[in-house]
Protein backbone atom coordinates (compact mmCIF):
# COMPACT_ATOMS: atom_id res chain seq x y z
CA UNK A 1 0.00 0.00 0.00
CA UNK A 2 1.53 3.44 -1.01
CA UNK A 3 -1.33 5.04 -0.11
CA UNK A 4 -0.14 8.88 2.06
CA UNK A 5 -1.96 9.12 5.06
CA UNK A 6 -1.46 12.61 6.91
CA UNK A 7 -1.93 12.06 10.86
CA UNK A 8 -2.71 15.70 12.58
CA UNK A 9 -1.67 16.38 16.02
CA UNK A 10 -2.70 19.48 17.65
CA UNK A 11 -0.16 20.26 20.31
CA UNK A 12 -0.74 22.76 23.18
CA UNK A 13 1.25 22.75 26.78
CA UNK A 14 1.66 18.55 26.58
CA UNK A 15 5.46 18.81 27.12
CA UNK A 16 4.80 15.65 29.83
CA UNK A 17 2.96 13.58 27.08
CA UNK A 18 4.26 14.58 23.97
CA UNK A 19 7.15 11.99 23.35
CA UNK A 20 4.90 9.64 23.96
CA UNK A 21 2.12 10.50 21.73
CA UNK A 22 5.06 11.26 18.94
CA UNK A 23 6.55 7.91 19.07
CA UNK A 24 3.57 6.37 18.94
CA UNK A 25 2.89 7.61 15.37
CA UNK A 26 6.94 6.87 14.30
CA UNK A 27 6.60 3.15 14.83
CA UNK A 28 3.20 2.87 13.35
CA UNK A 29 4.07 -0.31 11.34
CA UNK A 30 2.48 1.79 8.12
CA UNK A 31 5.23 3.85 7.39
CA UNK A 32 4.09 6.22 4.28
CA UNK A 33 3.07 8.92 6.56
CA UNK A 34 3.39 12.67 7.22
CA UNK A 35 3.38 13.78 10.74
CA UNK A 36 1.85 17.13 11.17
CA UNK A 37 2.79 18.66 14.59
CA UNK A 38 0.78 21.66 14.50
CA UNK A 39 1.68 23.73 17.77
CA UNK A 40 -1.05 25.98 18.63
CA UNK A 41 0.56 28.48 20.51
CA UNK A 42 2.27 26.58 23.40
CA UNK A 43 4.17 27.93 26.19
CA UNK A 44 5.88 25.18 27.77
CA UNK A 45 8.51 23.14 26.15
CA UNK A 46 6.39 20.98 23.43
CA UNK A 47 7.95 22.95 20.83
CA UNK A 48 11.22 22.25 21.57
CA UNK A 49 10.34 18.76 21.81
CA UNK A 50 8.53 18.82 18.52
CA UNK A 51 11.79 20.52 16.60
CA UNK A 52 13.63 17.18 18.36
CA UNK A 53 11.29 14.84 16.68
CA UNK A 54 12.01 16.40 13.47
CA UNK A 55 15.17 16.34 13.22
CA UNK A 56 14.75 12.33 14.28
CA UNK A 57 12.15 11.85 11.48
CA UNK A 58 11.46 13.61 8.12
CA UNK A 59 8.29 12.97 7.95
CA UNK A 60 7.56 15.14 10.30
CA UNK A 61 6.60 18.45 9.86
CA UNK A 62 5.86 21.44 12.28
CA UNK A 63 2.98 23.94 12.04
CA UNK A 64 2.86 27.00 14.25
CA UNK A 65 -0.20 28.99 14.80
CA UNK A 66 -1.61 31.45 17.64
CA UNK A 67 -3.79 29.61 20.17
CA UNK A 68 -7.30 28.97 19.37
CA UNK A 69 -8.24 25.80 20.48
CA UNK A 70 -8.37 22.27 19.39
CA UNK A 71 -10.89 22.57 16.69
CA UNK A 72 -8.67 25.29 14.67
CA UNK A 73 -5.41 23.37 15.06
CA UNK A 74 -7.10 20.49 13.28
CA UNK A 75 -8.78 22.51 10.97
CA UNK A 76 -5.23 24.05 10.38
CA UNK A 77 -3.31 20.63 9.78
CA UNK A 78 -6.55 19.80 7.62
CA UNK A 79 -5.53 22.60 5.36
CA UNK A 80 -2.29 21.48 5.12
CA UNK A 81 -2.42 17.82 4.66
CA UNK A 82 -1.38 16.14 1.78
CA UNK A 83 -2.07 12.42 2.29
CA UNK A 84 -4.81 10.86 0.75
CA UNK A 85 -6.21 9.89 4.14
CA UNK A 86 -6.34 11.49 7.52
CA UNK A 87 -5.62 10.77 11.37
CA UNK A 88 -6.63 12.20 14.23
CA UNK A 89 -4.48 12.29 17.50
CA UNK A 90 -5.02 13.85 20.32
CA UNK A 91 -1.20 15.20 22.12
CA UNK A 92 -1.86 13.37 25.32
CA UNK A 93 -2.90 10.05 23.67
CA UNK A 94 -1.24 7.55 22.07
CA UNK A 95 -1.37 4.54 19.71
CA UNK A 96 -0.85 0.92 18.91
CA UNK A 97 1.65 0.21 16.69
CA UNK A 98 -0.51 -1.79 13.79
CA UNK A 99 -3.26 1.01 14.07
CA UNK A 100 -3.12 3.18 10.89
CA UNK A 101 -1.80 -0.30 8.84
CA UNK A 102 -4.56 -2.31 10.30
CA UNK A 103 -7.17 0.40 9.49
CA UNK A 104 -6.38 1.82 6.03
CA UNK A 105 -6.35 -2.28 5.04
CA UNK A 106 -9.57 -3.16 5.93
CA UNK A 107 -11.28 0.55 4.14
CA UNK A 108 -8.94 -0.81 0.99
CA UNK A 109 -10.50 -4.53 1.12
CA UNK A 110 -14.06 -2.94 1.96
CA UNK A 111 -14.13 -0.23 -0.30
CA UNK A 112 -15.22 2.41 2.62
CA UNK A 113 -14.40 6.05 3.72
CA UNK A 114 -13.95 5.29 7.35
CA UNK A 115 -12.45 2.88 9.38
CA UNK A 116 -13.24 2.87 13.26
CA UNK A 117 -11.44 0.60 15.66
CA UNK A 118 -12.02 0.41 19.59
CA UNK A 119 -10.70 2.66 22.49
CA UNK A 120 -8.70 2.41 25.86
CA UNK A 121 -8.93 4.95 28.51
CA UNK A 122 -6.10 5.03 30.40
CA UNK A 123 -6.68 6.78 33.96
CA UNK A 124 -4.19 8.31 36.12
CA UNK A 125 -4.11 5.29 38.34
CA UNK A 126 -3.75 3.11 35.79
CA UNK A 127 -7.01 1.47 35.49
CA UNK A 128 -8.09 0.80 32.04
CA UNK A 129 -11.20 0.48 30.29
CA UNK A 130 -12.48 -0.34 27.13
CA UNK A 131 -14.65 1.69 25.24
CA UNK A 132 -16.70 -0.15 22.24
CA UNK A 133 -16.46 1.98 18.37
CA UNK A 134 -19.16 0.55 17.72
CA UNK A 135 -21.12 -3.46 17.03
CA UNK A 136 -20.88 -4.08 13.52
CA UNK A 137 -18.00 -4.96 11.10
CA UNK A 138 -19.17 -3.66 7.22
CA UNK A 139 -21.65 -1.11 6.79
CA UNK A 140 -23.35 1.34 4.25
CA UNK A 141 -24.06 4.14 5.98
CA UNK A 142 -27.43 4.60 4.20
CA UNK A 143 -29.17 1.38 5.43
CA UNK A 144 -27.54 1.85 8.67
CA UNK A 145 -28.70 5.37 9.46
CA UNK A 146 -28.17 4.46 13.45
CA UNK A 147 -24.59 4.70 12.77
CA UNK A 148 -24.04 8.36 12.37
CA UNK A 149 -24.55 8.62 16.39
CA UNK A 150 -21.56 5.71 16.60
CA UNK A 151 -18.80 6.27 19.18
CA UNK A 152 -17.90 10.03 17.61
CA UNK A 153 -14.34 10.59 18.43
CA UNK A 154 -12.79 11.41 15.62
CA UNK A 155 -9.35 9.63 17.32
CA UNK A 156 -10.30 6.24 16.86
CA UNK A 157 -10.71 6.78 12.97
CA UNK A 158 -8.93 6.95 9.73
CA UNK A 159 -10.72 8.76 7.07
CA UNK A 160 -10.73 9.29 3.33
CA UNK A 161 -9.72 13.09 2.54
CA UNK A 162 -12.34 13.64 0.58
CA UNK A 163 -14.94 13.17 3.56
CA UNK A 164 -13.74 16.87 4.47
CA UNK A 165 -14.22 18.99 1.24
CA UNK A 166 -16.89 21.44 3.11
CA UNK A 167 -16.38 20.31 6.62
CA UNK A 168 -14.59 21.43 9.77
CA UNK A 169 -14.42 21.15 13.57
CA UNK A 170 -16.14 24.30 14.64
CA UNK A 171 -13.81 26.93 16.90
CA UNK A 172 -14.37 27.60 20.25
CA UNK A 173 -17.16 25.08 21.41
CA UNK A 174 -16.69 22.11 23.65
CA UNK A 175 -18.06 18.45 21.79
CA UNK A 176 -16.47 19.31 18.54
CA UNK A 177 -16.30 15.70 17.60
CA UNK A 178 -20.15 15.41 18.31
CA UNK A 179 -20.89 18.49 16.02
CA UNK A 180 -18.58 16.84 13.29
CA UNK A 181 -17.79 13.22 13.46
CA UNK A 182 -21.86 12.67 12.39
CA UNK A 183 -21.26 14.65 9.34
CA UNK A 184 -18.28 13.16 8.22
CA UNK A 185 -20.13 9.67 8.62
CA UNK A 186 -23.27 11.10 6.55
CA UNK A 187 -21.45 11.61 4.18
CA UNK A 188 -19.33 8.11 4.01
CA UNK A 189 -20.60 5.53 1.20
CA UNK A 190 -19.37 2.78 3.99
CA UNK A 191 -17.75 2.34 7.32
CA UNK A 192 -15.54 -0.84 8.57
CA UNK A 193 -15.29 -1.65 11.81
CA UNK A 194 -11.71 -3.69 13.10
CA UNK A 195 -12.47 -5.16 16.34
CA UNK A 196 -8.85 -3.66 17.90
CA UNK A 197 -8.33 -1.04 20.76
CA UNK A 198 -5.59 0.74 18.84
CA UNK A 199 -6.44 3.97 20.17
CA UNK A 200 -5.63 4.87 24.09
CA UNK A 201 -7.13 7.63 25.16
CA UNK A 202 -5.08 9.08 28.50
CA UNK A 203 -7.97 10.81 31.02
CA UNK A 204 -5.90 13.07 32.79
CA UNK A 205 -7.14 14.12 36.05
CA UNK A 206 -8.57 18.01 36.54
CA UNK A 207 -9.36 17.77 32.41
CA UNK A 208 -12.21 20.05 31.15
CA UNK A 209 -14.10 16.74 31.07
CA UNK A 210 -14.63 16.81 34.60
CA UNK A 211 -14.72 20.31 35.60
CA UNK A 212 -18.25 22.53 36.45
CA UNK A 213 -18.64 25.18 33.39
CA UNK A 214 -21.29 26.47 31.42
CA UNK A 215 -19.71 25.10 28.06
CA UNK A 216 -21.16 21.51 28.88
CA UNK A 217 -24.30 22.83 27.47
CA UNK A 218 -22.50 23.37 23.98
CA UNK A 219 -23.61 19.87 23.33
CA UNK A 220 -27.46 20.94 22.30
CA UNK A 221 -25.35 23.13 19.70
CA UNK A 222 -23.13 19.94 18.50
CA UNK A 223 -26.64 18.39 17.67
CA UNK A 224 -28.09 20.71 16.16
CA UNK A 225 -25.66 21.41 13.94
CA UNK A 226 -25.47 18.29 12.40
CA UNK A 227 -29.50 18.21 12.31
CA UNK A 228 -29.38 21.35 10.33
CA UNK A 229 -26.58 20.10 7.74
CA UNK A 230 -28.46 16.78 7.11
CA UNK A 231 -31.27 19.20 6.94
CA UNK A 232 -29.82 20.66 3.77
CA UNK A 233 -27.57 18.13 1.93
CA UNK A 234 -29.79 15.30 2.27
CA UNK A 235 -32.45 15.12 -0.96
CA UNK A 236 -34.45 12.13 0.20
CA UNK A 237 -37.07 13.15 2.79
CA UNK A 238 -37.91 9.50 3.96
CA UNK A 239 -33.52 9.04 4.87
CA UNK A 240 -33.41 12.26 6.03
CA UNK A 241 -36.26 12.02 8.68
CA UNK A 242 -34.43 8.44 9.40
CA UNK A 243 -30.85 10.38 9.79
CA UNK A 244 -32.76 13.36 11.81
CA UNK A 245 -34.35 10.79 14.41
CA UNK A 246 -31.09 9.11 15.04
CA UNK A 247 -29.75 12.78 15.55
CA UNK A 248 -32.46 13.25 18.08
CA UNK A 249 -31.87 10.39 20.14
CA UNK A 250 -28.56 11.93 21.00
CA UNK A 251 -30.44 14.58 23.07
CA UNK A 252 -31.54 11.99 25.06
CA UNK A 253 -27.91 9.70 25.05
CA UNK A 254 -26.00 12.68 26.03
CA UNK A 255 -28.41 15.79 26.84
CA UNK A 256 -30.68 14.18 29.17
CA UNK A 257 -28.00 10.97 30.47
CA UNK A 258 -24.90 12.15 29.88
CA UNK A 259 -24.81 15.29 31.28
CA UNK A 260 -26.83 14.68 33.86
CA UNK A 261 -24.62 12.02 35.04
CA UNK A 262 -21.36 14.67 34.74
CA UNK A 263 -23.36 17.06 36.54
CA UNK A 264 -23.67 14.70 39.46
CA UNK A 265 -20.05 14.32 39.39
CA UNK A 266 -19.42 17.68 39.98
CA UNK A 267 -17.89 18.96 43.55
CA UNK A 268 -20.62 19.26 45.69
CA UNK A 269 -19.09 23.19 46.04
CA UNK A 270 -20.64 23.48 42.77
CA UNK A 271 -24.10 24.94 41.94
CA UNK A 272 -24.98 20.94 40.88
CA UNK A 273 -28.65 22.24 40.97
CA UNK A 274 -27.95 25.26 38.66
CA UNK A 275 -26.62 23.11 36.44
CA UNK A 276 -29.33 20.20 36.69
CA UNK A 277 -32.18 22.98 35.90
CA UNK A 278 -30.45 24.57 33.02
CA UNK A 279 -29.88 21.68 31.22
CA UNK A 280 -33.46 20.81 30.94
CA UNK A 281 -34.01 24.12 29.98
CA UNK A 282 -31.92 23.87 26.43
CA UNK A 283 -33.16 19.52 26.46
CA UNK A 284 -36.59 21.25 25.94
CA UNK A 285 -35.59 24.57 24.11
CA UNK A 286 -33.62 22.13 21.37
CA UNK A 287 -36.16 19.01 21.49
CA UNK A 288 -39.51 20.03 22.41
CA UNK A 289 -40.49 16.69 21.96
CA UNK A 290 -38.22 14.66 24.13
CA UNK A 291 -40.40 13.43 26.12
CA UNK A 292 -41.90 11.04 23.24
CA UNK A 293 -38.55 9.78 22.11
CA UNK A 294 -38.65 6.13 21.95
CA UNK A 295 -35.21 6.14 23.97
CA UNK A 296 -36.94 7.86 26.96
CA UNK A 297 -39.90 5.24 26.77
CA UNK A 298 -37.36 2.03 27.20
CA UNK A 299 -35.35 3.14 29.83
CA UNK A 300 -34.80 0.50 33.20
CA UNK A 301 -36.82 1.17 36.39
CA UNK A 302 -33.99 3.81 37.94
CA UNK A 303 -33.54 6.22 35.02
CA UNK A 304 -37.36 6.30 34.64
CA UNK A 305 -37.59 7.18 38.13
CA UNK A 306 -34.72 10.02 37.36
CA UNK A 307 -36.72 11.21 34.41
CA UNK A 308 -39.91 11.64 36.33
CA UNK A 309 -37.85 13.43 39.20
CA UNK A 310 -36.21 15.80 36.44
CA UNK A 311 -39.53 16.24 34.99
CA UNK A 312 -40.92 17.46 38.64
CA UNK A 313 -37.88 19.74 38.93
CA UNK A 314 -37.15 17.38 41.68
CA UNK A 315 -33.34 18.64 41.77
CA UNK A 316 -32.40 17.69 45.10
CA UNK A 317 -33.75 14.33 44.82
CA UNK A 318 -32.07 13.62 41.45
CA UNK A 319 -28.69 14.21 43.28
CA UNK A 320 -29.90 12.44 46.53
CA UNK A 321 -30.22 9.22 44.46
CA UNK A 322 -26.89 9.49 42.46
CA UNK A 323 -25.03 10.50 46.16
CA UNK A 324 -26.33 7.47 48.05
CA UNK A 325 -25.10 5.24 45.35
CA UNK A 326 -21.86 6.32 44.82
Amino acid sequence: MKHLVSVIVPVYNVQMYLNRCVQSIVDQTYSNLEILLVDDGSTDESYSLMKTWKEKDPRIRLLQKTNGGLSDARNYGIQRAQGEYFAFIDSDDFIRPAMIGTLLEAMLENQAQIGVCDMEYLYDDGRVELANGGDFEVADIKTHPELIRMNNSACNKLFARSLFSDIEFPIGKWYEDLATIPMICFNAERIVKVNEPFYVYYQRTGSIAHSANPKIFHIYEAIQRVIDYIETHCSNVQMKDQFIQEMKHCYIIHGLDLTTLRIKDFDRSENRVYYLEENMKHLKQFYPDWENDSMVKSVGLKKKMIIALLKRKQWKAVLGIYDRSK
